[in-house]
C-alpha cells in the first residue's frame, strides 16, 4: 500500500522562499538560441530569437560568445526555477482550502422524503 506524506505549508514556504532566493542569484539572462555557421574562412556567431511568430537574429561578436551562452543558461535555469515556484504557490494553495469543502458542494438531490414541499408537488 501506498503511504502519501503530507507536506505541511510551513515547508512548502520554505522551499519556495529557497527557490525564490536562487533566482535572485541569477545574473544578466537572454531567451534564445546561440547558432554558429562558418562564413567563407572564418565562424560567425549569431543569437536567434522567436518573437511573435518571427525569428529575429543578432550577430554575437567573438568576444563575447561566452558571455551570451552563460545568459542563455541563466534564462533557462529562471524557466526552471519559475515552473518549480508555480508548482509550490500551487500546492500552498491548496492546502489553504479547508479539507472538507469539497463535501460541502455535492447536494443531494431533494427526494420526497427528505422534502415534504416537494413529496406533495409530484403526487398531484
Amino acid at each position: 500500500m501506498k503511504r502519501t506524506s503530507r507536506v505541511s505549508t510551513a515547508r512548502l514556504i520554505q522551499r519556495r522562499d529557497a527557490w525564490m532566493k536562487k533566482l535572485a542569484e541569477l545574473g544578466p539572462m537572454t531567451r534564445g538560441s546561440l547558432v554558429t555557421a562558418k562564413r567563407g574562412g572564418h565562424t560567425a556567431h549569431q543569437l536567434t530569437v522567436s518573437v511573435q511568430g518571427k525569428t529575429h537574429t543578432v550577430y554575437v561578436p567573438q568576444d563575447m560568445v561566452e558571455e551570451v551562452r552563460e545568459w542563455i543558461k541563466n534564462h533557462r535555469r529562471m524557466q526552471r526555477i519559475l515552473k518549480e515556484v508555480s508548482k509550490l504557490n500551487m500546492a500552498i494553495i491548496h492546502r489553504h482550502v479547508p479539507e472538507g469543502r469539497g463535501d460541502g458542494r455535492r447536494r443531494e438531490k431533494p427526494t420526497p422524503q427528505k422534502c415534504p414541499e416537494i413529496a406533495h408537488s409530484t403526487n398531484t
